[in-house]
């Protein structure tokens, strides 16, 4: 058995974010012996051995799908956990590259030293790397993959997005460089060492530095997460807080390390119904996400394509369970679980419900204005109270979730200087309102509320 004093450091990332390259420098630069596992020659040694040499990415992202959904979602780790407990080395400190799936980080959480690293880089950028070094030969088959990667409506599948929410660290890694400057990779890789994984074996070792202590990011984005908590909402809890982050001044405004300089809380919120409103899953009219209730109900009244009126019935299999469903419902009535439902129209061959039902390409109206809850970062904006928003002040407002579009209006209008956000959103538009309003949007980098209180002891 591996001892629970070993260091696991766990490494997830979207496609072309470096997770790889990150994960396997810093088992090489690293003081003490990190030992170096990637989850996918687990695939890899699997299809080698079915005659597949070289596979492509949809081709791992397959076989990782079947492996998962016939021995469990943990598969791949559990698999590396035995061959790992199998060999003759004994290691004090391990890198698992390329977690995929909730199952894979659900397992490794059994270990007290294990923590999750999510490396992030933006999407154009991640996808001019991997056109760039031909993984891919095009930007559309990167879009195509990356889409997958990040959130498959299995429970076996690809799970990116949620491994990044599961995560304890975030790391930004949009610098590319030149192929001549390894110093320079090494470096950076160095920085990530001494800045977590040095602060991880401290804190293991109980040598505790009272020098280090959490930067203001992730001080109020730890308030953030635990606001979030207080939700209600079935879909996505957010956080929101608001400081005024006005600095020492010395001349110019700058911010010591040497001086006290504390944030100041002036607002915070989360996202849940207004008040004197029923909970949505208390609500007595459907009892689930309002959402999916008015998506539910216009799928019921449609007995005929809306584009060539030819009928069509609702019939399909549960990817969880196998088990047929002839009702459009946002959950399967078998097994509960989630599920995507897809209906092809036999005649125009269109897929019905991503066109015509609320929120859709062909329904007026976003499904997300539907939603009966107020956002977190409206709550917020809401509790400022108006002498606040004086001369003076800079605001910058913390989200766990990147705002969207309805969101950035208000915060543009509400005088707010600065968004800090940990996740991001699908939504591209939010961030060029933000930027038309002169509000500073940058991602959260650091220590996340999952770890905070573990490794700033």
């Amino acid at each position: 058995m591996i001892d629970a004093s070993v260091i696991i450091l766990g490494f997830t990332g979207s496609l072309g974010s470096g997770c790889s390259y990150i994960s396997k420098v810093l088992s090489q630069i690293a003081p003490n012996n990190y030992k170096y596992f990637k989850l996918s020659d687990i695939i890899r040694k699997i299809l080698t051995a079915e005659g597949i040499t070289n596979p492509t990415v949809p081709q791992l992202q397959d076989k990782g799908n079947d492996l998962r959904k016939i021995n469990g979602n943990g598969y791949l780790v559990t698999e590396l956990l035995r061959e790992i407990d199998e060999e003759k080395d004994k290691y004090d400190y391990i890198i698992i590259d390329g977690i995929k799936n909730a199952g894979e980080v659900s397992i490794l959480r059994q270990f007290p030293n294990y923590y999750l690293l999510s490396i992030h880089a933006d999407d154009d950028i991640r996808c001019k790397r991997l056109v760039k070094n031909k993984t891919f030969p095009n930007d559309n088959e990167f879009y195509r993959a990356d889409e997958r990667d990040k959130l498959e409506e299995y429970d076996y599948g690809q799970q990116v997005n949620k491994c990044n929410y599961l995560s304890d660290i975030i790391i930004i890694n949009n610098k590319d460089f030149p192929r001549v400057a390894l110093k320079e990779k090494e470096d950076f890789v160095r920085g990530i060492y001494y800045k977590y994984v040095n602060l991880i074996e401290d804190v293991k070792n109980g040598e505790k530095s009272p020098e280090i202590f959490p930067s203001t990011d992730e001080l109020i984005m730890t308030v953030a997460y635990s606001l979030s908590k207080k939700s209600s909402c079935l879909k996505r809890k957010v956080g929101a807080v608001i400081i005024d982050n006005h600095r020492l001044k010395n001349g110019n405004e700058q911010e010591t390390t040497k001086l006290v300089s504390m944030p100041f809380i002036i607002s915070s919120g989360y996202n849940e119904v207004p008040l004197g409103s029923f909970k949505c899953i208390f609500n007595p009219e459907f009892q689930k996400c309002y959402r999916d209730y008015l998506k539910e109900t216009y799928a019921m009244k449609l007995n005929f394509c809306p584009n060539c009126g030819e009928r069509i019935t609702i019939s399909f299999t549960c990817p969880n369970c196998g088990k047929i469903n002839d009702k459009y419902l946002s959950k399967c009535v078998h097994c509960g679980k989630e599920v995507d439902i897809k209906s092809i129209c036999p005649k125009c061959n269109i897929e019905i419900f991503e066109e015509y039902l609320p929120g859709s390409t062909k329904s007026p109206g976003k499904l997300l204005d539907m939603c009966r809850a107020l956002h977190a970062e409206e709550n917020a904006l809401l509790n400022l109270h108006k002498n606040i928003l004086s001369s003076g002040v800079n605001l910058v407002l913390y989200t766990t979730t990147q705002p969207c579009n309805l969101c950035s209006n208000k915060i543009v209008s509400a005088g707010i200087n600065e968004v800090v956000f940990a996740e991001p959103y699908l939504m591209k538009e939010s961030a060029e309102i933000l930027s038309s309003g002169k509000v500073n949007l940058r991602r959260f980098e650091g220590v996340k509320s999952s770890a905070y209180f573990k490794l700033y002891q």
